[in-house]
């Protein structure tokens, strides 16, 4: 039985028998918690564990958006579809400070070619409109300087400036407090009639929130008496806040368009804990414009950790199961699909605590898909509504059900992927995940006269049994202009690495499925591509010394996927699922590696070689009788037992596999497989997941 029949085994029987059909059963309810909302990080640096920035966070909503602090009442809101920008108030460098909105827009320019955290803020000084121009924010004031110093000297700070190019930082003095956001902004006005820079701000209190104007952008304590002795001097009440006084002063933000609307943007301090929210104020989501403008339901938490704006998505647990459940299978998959992929991923959300310090989990894979609203669709939202609540558990506990989209035809153990043992994820089991090769056709893998190795559609030529004149099988073209592809896969996007027309020729080579989730092919690879890839996930005293001449699966666990690597014939310090970055990013550890330039050549003397490990010049002879130095290139060769093979001279990798993800815990295709053949939801989940609870909040 070729690979490829391998591959497109149905299930057993032993399988089907072990699956036994059930009826869906009531979740218990146990002593398990299930919350109501969850929150999920959209931005968020936690240094090397996680690192999702972005230098301001802009938000509108077709209803409107009403803004409060963590603990209080609303104290403002923006009319529908306006726009609420989020910053961090640290230290900048403003490197230019206009009458001209358009010198400002040129400016602005120039820093955005290559940061992107150019601003541009309006205000009021001695009764005009000024534009300032800034680069930040940064952590510390060193960073600022050093920014300052190199846009001098790029020409851009200072110039035709109504102020000298400076550092502004977060320091300031205060005057108020002000009834009102309006009244603080009016006061700002008439403190900027004096020539020093203010804004108004909010501060947290009892109820709701108090106003009061920042006065000055002081970056050190020297700066901020200076601010206070003048501001004291032009006829204002003002005093120095309390170290760490949270706060969110209030700028007029043109950045999109110097000589247009203001946008108002809220500069939250570094040292604070204090959150913003921003909620609906009404049923229309809120835009998140950098987070690929997706809206989102819920509330949008806006704070600074590790100096950096920390975005959270506060929302009601099963709503982003809506969006989850969504993103992560197509809504066309059956319905007891869609149930099985919210308990799982109701489980998995829930199960992390907090692991991201101020959100359970993150919007990208690192957690698990979430696009917000643009993702939902009624059957993903009829799957969650109709598990409401529900969880797996295991020893009281709701598991970590971690999942991926394909298997390969069977799951991992955890210790292939992990290196470590799950007694929920334990065993290896046959999944039925072929369906991405359903309706898809065969590809031949050929050999080009010019001696490059392709794949043409087995739709396009016919294998009726010829061989060359060398006596190699051979198939023929039966169309014309057909492309010769990469992979056994059409990619518009890559151009092909030859065309064929009707009546051509090409030796044959093997015959293998389309390129999917399910079974794939990537490479060649060349040994500089490996080893850069390899080392660049080694640490120093382990990295591969190249060049890299063979390259091997030296272990594998017991679903079969790679657990080690040998390189040179050594091992390389990388293991279980890491092992897919390190080889460039391969769909799984489900793999076979075909090295192209390694093989064994007998001379005429009887002596082997093995290649490339033993190099030196080889001769070889083609079938015409005629002898040629193999030193580039490639050639195809029959072994000793008469099987055809592609060599190069040069050391080259192919890498085939099958499945996509780890492998652990359920596999997506696998579930549409299982409930494309009656299984419920419940019997899905208990087959890919161990002696397991379905359970309910015991308060339910």
């Amino acid at each position: 039985m070729t690979l490829s029949q391998r591959r497109r085994t149905r299930l057993t029987a032993a399988m089907l028998a072990a699956l036994a059909l059930t009826s869906a059963s009531v979740p218990a309810y146990g002593a398990v918690s299930v919350p109501q909302q969850i929150r999920v990080a959209l931005f968020l640096d936690l240094g090397s564990k996680y690192q999702s920035t972005t230098p301001s966070a802009t938000l509108v909503s077709t209803d409107g958006i009403s803004l409060s602090w963590q603990a209080g009442g609303a104290f403002a809101t923006i009319a529908a579809g306006a726009s609420v920008r989020f910053a961090v108030d640290g230290y900048r460098v403003v490197v230019l400070e206009t009458a001209d909105p358009t010198a400002a827009a040129n400016a602005l320019k120039k820093i955005q070619a290559s940061s992107k955290a150019g601003a541009v803020t309006k205000l009021i000084k001695r009764g005009a409109a000024v534009y300032q121009v800034s680069e930040g924010g940064f952590a510390t004031a060193a960073l600022a300087k050093s920014a300052l110093s190199k846009w001098t000297n790029a020409g851009v700070a200072g110039g035709s400036s109504l102020t000298p190019a400076f550092v502004g930082g977060p320091l300031a003095v205060e005057a108020g407090p002000y009834s009102s956001l309006a009244e603080a902004a009016a006061a700002a006005e008439q403190i900027g009639n004096a020539g020093l820079d203010a804004f108004p701000a909010v501060k947290p209190a009892a109820g709701g929130a108090s106003y009061v104007v920042r006065v000055g952008q002081a970056s050190d304590a020297g700066e901020q008496d200076r601010v206070l002795q003048a501001a004291s001097a032009a006829g204002f009440a003002v005093a120095k806040p309390a170290s760490n006084d949270p706060y969110a002063v209030v700028r007029n933000d043109v950045t999109a368009n110097p000589a247009g609307a203001a946008v108002p943007l809220y500069g939250l301090p570094a040292g604070s804990t204090a959150a913003l929210l921003a909620g609906p104020a009404g049923d229309a989501p809120i835009q998140v414009v950098e987070r690929s403008k997706r809206s989102y339901r819920g509330n949008l938490e806006m704070s600074v950790l590790n100096n950096n704006l920390a975005v959270v998505n506060v929302v009601g647990l099963e709503q982003y199961l809506y969006a989850v459940v969504g993103a992560e299978i197509p809504s066309s998959w059956p319905a007891e699909a869609q149930k099985a992929q919210a308990v799982a991923a109701r489980s998995y959300a829930l199960s992390m605590g907090n692991q991201y310090q101020v959100a359970q989990v993150v919007d990208s894979t690192y957690s698990q898909a979430y696009n917000g609203t643009t993702s939902e669709n009624p059957s993903a939202i009829a799957g969650v509504q109709a598990t409401a609540g529900e969880v797996m558990t295991s020893g009281g506990k709701i598991i970590n059900a971690v999942f991926s989209s394909n298997a390969g035809g069977i799951t991992a153990d955890p210790v292939e992927i992990w290196g470590n043992t799950t007694p929920y994820l334990a065993g290896v089991v046959k999944s039925p995940d072929e369906g991405p090769q359903q309706g898809k056709p065969d590809w031949f893998r050929i050999a080009l006269s010019t001696g490059e190795i392709g794949y043409i559609r087995s739709d396009m030529a016919a294998d009726q049994g010829q061989k060359n004149d060398a006596g190699l099988p051979v198939v023929r073209v039966t169309a014309n202009d057909v492309a010769v592809r990469k992979i056994p896969l059409v990619q518009n996007d890559v151009t092909p690495l030859a065309r064929l027309n009707a009546g051509a020729t090409a030796v044959l080579l093997d015959k293998v499925p389309e390129y999917t989730n399910y079974s794939w092919v990537e490479g060649p690879y060349t040994g500089d591509q490996l080893l850069t890839n390899l080392n660049n996930k080694l640490g120093a005293s382990n990295k591969i010394q190249g060049p890299l001449q063979t390259l091997e699966v030296s272990e594998k666990g017991a679903s079969g996927r790679a657990i080690k690597l040998s390189a040179n014939g050594k091992p390389v310090a990388i293991t279980g699922d890491n092992l897919r970055s390190a080889l460039g990013g391969v769909k799984s550890t489900l793999f076979e590696i075909e090295e192209t330039g390694r093989f064994t050549v007998m001379g005429a003397d009887g002596a082997k070689r093995e290649l490339p490990v033993q190099s030196g010049p080889l001769q070889v002879l083609g079938g015409d009788g005629a002898t040629r130095s193999f030193d580039s290139g490639s050639a195809i060769v029959l072994s000793g037992g008469g099987k055809i093979r592609a060599i190069t001279a040069q050391a080259q990798f192919v890498i085939s596999g099958q499945g996509n993800g780890h492998g652990l815990g359920l596999s997506q295709w696998g579930a549409k497989g299982l409930a494309d053949q009656g299984y419920d939801y419940q019997s899905i989940l208990k087959y890919y997941y161990k002696d397991i609870a379905l359970e309910k909040d015991g308060n339910g």
